[in-house]
């Protein structure tokens, strides 16, 4: 059903929401309700999202992450999950999927050597940097909850996803 609604890219580059989503889903679909920068509509997401998330990726060929994203997407399940038990077997439950995701990492100087990073990326920073130019340097599609993000990689030309529009299919 999926593959008639949407255009699925080869590469995307997964962007610290949907990680979240998809880490937490991985873990305990149940589990998605306690990560709360996990949104759809301004509610919670939910298991379906996650599966719907889940047809999307498994319709790309590569999975790209930056180390930013990771720390970013670590960081806060990090201040959403106390319990140190819980945050060990959902990192535990990913490690699989981890090892499956091609990290790219892309140097400060490649961004503050960028023609129109080097002026800007005070204000996207150096996470969102890295996303745009792994993004244009790996001919991948961008998959982000962040509207500025989106709005930045719409401008130039970069392909990209908006994690709503993807989710908005659970709506059918």
């Amino acid at each position: 059903m999926l593959k008639k609604l949407i255009k699925f890219p080869a590469r995307v580059i997964i962007d610290t929401g949907p990680l979240l989503l998809f880490l937490a889903g991985n873990y305990d679909p149940e589990y998605i309700l306690k990560i709360k920068r996990i949104k759809y509509r301004g509610e919670p997401c939910n298991k379906i999202h996650y599966d719907i998330l889940m047809q999307y990726l498994n319709h790309t060929k590569e999975r790209l992450i930056t180390p930013g994203i990771l720390s970013e997407a670590w960081n806060l399940i990090d201040n959403d999950i106390s319990n140190k038990k819980d945050k060990k077997e959902l990192f535990d439950a990913n490690i699989k999927y981890f090892k499956l995701m091609n990290e790219i990492y892309v140097p400060k100087n490649e961004i503050l050597s960028d023609k129109y990073l080097s002026s800007n990326a005070w204000k996207f920073g150096f996470t969102d940097s890295s996303i745009i130019l792994c993004a244009k340097n790996n001919s991948a599609c961008v998959l982000t909850q962040d509207f500025p993000l989106f709005n930045i990689c719409k401008n130039l030309k970069i392909d990209t996803n908006h994690l709503s529009s993807i989710l908005s299919l659970a709506d059918l």
